[in-house]
């Protein structure tokens, strides 16, 4: 006889810590993208600036090669430094392989 356990896909895990608010609107808000630079940025990220400022024109995208680039080599006190001396108001953060 066999016996298998199913498990929930959807990883109902509970969050010791929550995520920042969501900005309401991205119109005239500045957006910062960051790059682990693992995999294709030179590749999504003008993808994804440009469909963002077809939706909300006025948004202002600060790109990925404006910051240092790298997952495990983010020191992320200088990129919080770098983020506000910017005014990001949000990140896009990627990207993976």
């Amino acid at each position: 006889m066999v016996t298998l356990s199913v498990f929930n896909p959807g990883g109902n895990v509970e969050a010791a810590k929550s995520h920042a608010p969501r900005l309401s609107e991205l119109n005239g808000k500045t957006i910062c993208e960051l790059s682990d630079g693992a995999w294709g940025d030179y590749r999504t990220f003008p993808l994804i600036r440009e469909l963002l400022q077809k939706q909300f024109p006025t948004v202002k995208i600060i790109p990925y090669t404006q910051f240092p680039v790298g997952g495990d080599k983010f020191d992320i006190d200088e990129i919080g430094k770098i983020m506000k001396d910017k005014g990001c108001q949000a990140a896009i953060i990627g990207n993976a392989a």
